[in-house]
C-alpha cells in the first residue's frame, strides 16, 4: 500500500550558489558518436582531448558550454561533463584534470588514446556571453580556464579591441592551464589585460603572487558595474569574488558562475526497500537498498532524463511532492531550488514512501 504522510524531505547543507552552468540538456538529444583525433598535454596533470565527430559534422555550440562525455569503463558506461576549451565555430577539443583517485579522469588520462571511441551528449549550459560590446571581466582558477579561454577567444574573434580583463589564479608557472595560448593571446590583443596570480611561485617570478582575498580581486579585476563578470574556478575563491562584488554593487544579474563539482560523497542509503510514486506517468517503482531514485526508475523501464550522473547537470533534477529524500553533497542544485522542493534523481534516494512529479 502506497501511503505517505506529512511532507519533509532531509537535504545535506551545502555552499550557496546558482545551478545555472547546469542547464539541462537539450531534448530529444542522442549520443553523438566521436573518436580521439588529438591529445594535447597542457601541464603535467591536464590532458586535452581534440575530438572528431564520426559523422564528419561538427555540432554547433557556444563559448562556454560543455558536452557529457560517456565512457565505457569496466563493463559500466559512465558520464562525465567536461566544458569546451575552443572558441566558437572551432573544433571540439576538451580539456580534463586529473583527479587524485578519480575513476574517471584516471581513465582519459591513462586509457584513452588517438583512435579511442565513445560517445557525447550536448552542447549543454548556460555559462555564455552576452550580446553587445560592454567591459568583460574574467576571473578563473585552476582547471576554471577550460571554459574562460572559450569565451575571451570568442569575444575577441567577434571584437578584437573589446575592453577584456583576465585574472587567472594557478599554483605555480607550470600549473598555468594553457599557458603559451594565453601569452600568444595577450600579445596579439592589447585590449586584454592578462593577469596571472601564483599562490606558490618560484624564485624569480616577477608577478603577482599569493592567495586572492576579496580586496585583491576587486582590485585586480575590478568592480565596474556596467561590465559582466564571469567567475570560475574553486569554491572559495569564488565566494570572494561574489561576496566583494555584491559589496560594490555590481547588480547580480551582472556576474555569472561556473561550477564544477565533484563526484558525490554518496548520503546514507536507507537499508529498507522503499516505494516511490512518479506522479506524472502513475506508475510506482520500489527503490532497492543501495540505488538511487534514477536507479530505481530506470530499472523498471521509465523514461528518466539523466546526463553526467554525479549531481552536475541538473538534466533529472525532479520536484518532491511528498516524502523524505537523503541527497548527496556536492550536488549543482540552488538554495531556491532546494525551497522549491527539487532534488537530483541521480543522487537523491527515498528515505520513506515518496512522490515525485515526474
Amino acid at each position: 500500500m502506497f501511503a505517505l504522510g506529512r511532507p519533509r524531505r532531509i537535504l545535506i547543507p551545502r555552499g550557496e550558489g546558482p545551478s545555472k552552468r547546469w542547464g539541462a540538456a537539450q531534448p530529444g538529444q542522442a549520443p553523438r558518436p566521436v573518436r580521439v583525433a588529438g591529445l594535447r598535454r597542457e601541464t603535467a596533470d591536464t590532458l586535452t582531448l581534440v575530438l572528431e565527430p564520426e559523422d564528419g559534422v561538427v555540432p554547433d555550440f557556444r563559448a562556454g558550454q560543455y558536452f557529457t562525455h560517456c565512457f565505457e569503463i569496466d563493463g559500466q558506461v559512465v558520464r562525465r561533463a567536461y566544458s569546451l576549451c575552443a572558441p566558437e565555430g572551432g573544433g571540439l577539443a576538451c580539456t580534463i584534470k586529473l583527479v587524485p583517485g578519480g575513476w574517471v579522469s584516471s581513465h582519459v588520462h591513462e586509457a584513452l588514446q588517438v583512435g579511442s571511441r565513445y560517445r557525447l551528449l550536448g552542447p549543454t549550459g548556460d555559462f555564455l556571453l552576452e550580446e553587445g560590446s560592454g567591459p568583460l571581466r574574467f576571473l578563473a582558477g585552476g582547471s576554471g580556464i577550460t571554459p574562460v579561454i572559450s569565451l575571451v577567444e570568442t569575444a575577441l574573434a567577434r571584437d578584437p579591441r573589446r575592453d577584456i580583463r583576465l585574472v587567472y589564479a594557478s599554483r605555480s608557472e607550470a600549473d598555468i592551464i594553457f599557458a603559451e595560448r594565453l601569452r600568444e593571446l595577450a600579445q596579439a590583443h592589447p585590449a586584454l589585460r592578462l593577469v596571472h596570480v601564483l599562490s606558490q611561485p618560484a624564485a624569480g617570478w616577477t608577478g603577482e603572487r599569493g592567495r586572492l582575498d576579496g580586496a585583491r580581486i576587486a582590485a585586480l579585476l575590478g568592480t565596474d558595474a556596467a561590465a559582466m563578470f564571469y567567475l570560475c574556478g574553486p569554491a572559495g575563491l569564488m565566494e570572494a569574488a561574489e561576496s566583494v562584488l555584491r559589496q560594490a554593487g555590481v547588480p547580480a544579474a551582472r556576474v555569472r558562475h561556473e561550477r564544477f563539482l565533484a563526484a558525490p560523497r554518496l548520503a546514507e542509503r536507507p537499508t529498507e526497500p522503499q516505494e516511490i510514486l512518479f506522479k506524472q506517468s502513475g506508475r510506482v517503482v520500489t527503490q532497492r537498498p543501495g540505488e538511487s531514485i534514477l536507479e530505481a526508475g530506470l530499472r523498471e523501464g521509465l523514461a528518466l532524463p539523466f546526463s553526467c550522473m554525479v549531481g552536475g547537470c541538473a538534466h533529472c533534477k525532479l520536484q518532491v511532492l511528498e516524502g523524505e529524500v537523503a541527497l548527496s553533497e556536492p550536488n549543482c542544485l540552488s538554495p531556491e531550488e532546494r525551497a522549491a522542493g527539487f532534488t537530483l534523481a541521480c543522487s537523491a534516494c527515498a528515505t520513506g514512501p515518496l512522490s515525485v512529479a515526474a
